[in-house]
């Protein structure tokens, strides 16, 4: 009866003993190649600091936020009330202004994690204020001024997008990039500019894809670089975000989580390069262990965090993709109207703005496959992350309300 008595009472110290073994059993992690390298930036040539100083600036009246986007959106125009902020953000205008004209753009470093970065509310207030600015200008006849604003706002906004920041940086880079687009989209068909001029806009919204996959792939480095001294306080017992006594548990291993993490950081570099569909992202969401394997592999809190954090960054993949789509159809859009005023008509299809207008006919990031586009709905249109061609239908579905296609409408 002693005999079975102590059997019992030694399984779960052998158990535990298994974990922690486990548990402690370092991996090799390959993360060499994901160093991102930053520049000594000479005093005055940093952008980053130049809209710092803007947003120093800025009059933002809290009480009227609703009201400041609708004019940064062109919804319910109040000419007088453009006109007050417009002069009370003459200053912080000429700061953004004057950081689309600097050589560098880069943030600090982010060396804790979770990162915080409170100068994204900044950049966001002041793209809405130039997006007043943009629909002043138009609203008054300064059409050829209210397009070379919205360029401008545009390129400042991929350079945003690749500042050497982490992920959050990168997708409000990716939204004040949004913003001008829409600007476009919504101007396009109300401008006097002429064919030519139109054609000129559209190329200098062109952007090489190589450059877009870079940008993409330094906000990777950048943010598993900020996750990496938290690994390090991990492995040496000083995260203070785990209760003391987790730290003598066998639930995380630092080397296997860190691993996991890298791992992550390579293939959504190589996801960068499109279409959206070659990704092998969805792989670690297919891939997730059950409670059983996470418990029994001496890494449950790690592996959790880990799986925990994979939909964030594939949505982030996903994004990169919404964005170039957009960028896309802006500039088709763009071609389309161009063809209009030089045929007197619509094209049957995109083939026929080649190569009068574009060089081709623009991809869809998601699939790798021509855009799509309706002449008699007046639509052009991406898949989108489902990948399916619903025939333009962007009704939300799935618990996130995600759009079937992702549709960009003109109405010229």
């Amino acid at each position: 009866m002693k005999k079975w008595l102590l059997i019992i009472l030694a399984l779960p110290v052998l158990f535990y003993c298994f974990l922690l073994l486990r548990s402690s059993i370092p991996v090799t992690v390959h993360d060499q190649d994901l160093q991102l390298v930053r520049t000594d930036i000479p005093a005055g040539s940093n952008a980053f600091d130049v809209l710092q100083e803007a947003g120093r600036h800025l009059w933002w009246p809290e009480k009227q936020t609703a009201q400041l986007y609708d004019l940064a959106r062109d919804t319910n125009w109040d000419a007088r009330l453009a006109d007050t902020l417009l002069a009370s953000n003459h200053e912080s205008l000429a700061g953004w202004d004057a950081a689309d004209k600097l050589p560098d753009f880069e943030v600090p470093e982010a060396t804790n994690f979770p990162v915080e970065v409170p100068y994204l509310t900044v950049w966001k207030k002041l793209a809405q204020m130039d997006g007043v600015r943009e629909n002043a200008l138009l609203h008054n006849g300064q059409d050829q001024e209210g397009f070379d604003q919205i360029i401008c706002h545009i390129q400042l906004a991929r350079r945003m997008q690749n500042s050497h920041g982490v992920l959050i940086s990168y997708l409000v880079g990716a939204a004040v990039n949004s913003m001008g687009l829409n600007q476009i989209q919504h101007w396009v068909g109300k401008t006097h500019l002429d064919a030519g001029q139109l054609k000129n806009y559209l190329h200098q919204l062109e952007l090489d894809p190589n450059e877009e996959s870079a940008a993409f792939a330094n906000t990777v480095k950048a943010e598993y670089q900020s996750q990496v001294p938290w690994f390090n306080d991990l492995q040496a017992g000083k995260n203070t975000n785990f209760p003391p006594l987790m730290h003598f548990m066998p639930v995380i291993n630092s080397s296997q989580t860190r691993a996991l993490f890298a791992n992550e950081a390579h293939l959504m570099i190589e996801a960068a390069q499109p279409p959206y569909n070659g990704s092998k992202l969805s792989d670690l969401e297919s891939n997730r262990p059950g409670v059983v394997s996470m418990y029994l592999s001496g890494n449950a809190v790690g592996q959790l965090m880990f799986y925990t954090l994979v939909p964030t960054e594939t949505a982030a993949l996903a994004k990169k993709s919404q964005s170039d789509a957009q960028l896309q159809a802006t500039r088709t859009i763009l071609a389309l109207r161009a063809y209009q005023l030089t045929h007197g008509t619509l094209p049957a299809d995109l083939s026929a703005l080649v190569p009068e207008f574009l060089d081709q006919v623009p991809t869809d990031d998601f699939d790798g496959q021509p855009l799509r586009y309706s002449r008699e709905r007046k639509i052009v249109y991406s898949v989108g992350r489902n990948l399916k061609d619903d025939g333009g239908d962007d009704r939300p579905t799935g618990p996130s309300r995600s759009p079937l296609d992702l549709v960009y409408r003109f109405d010229f």
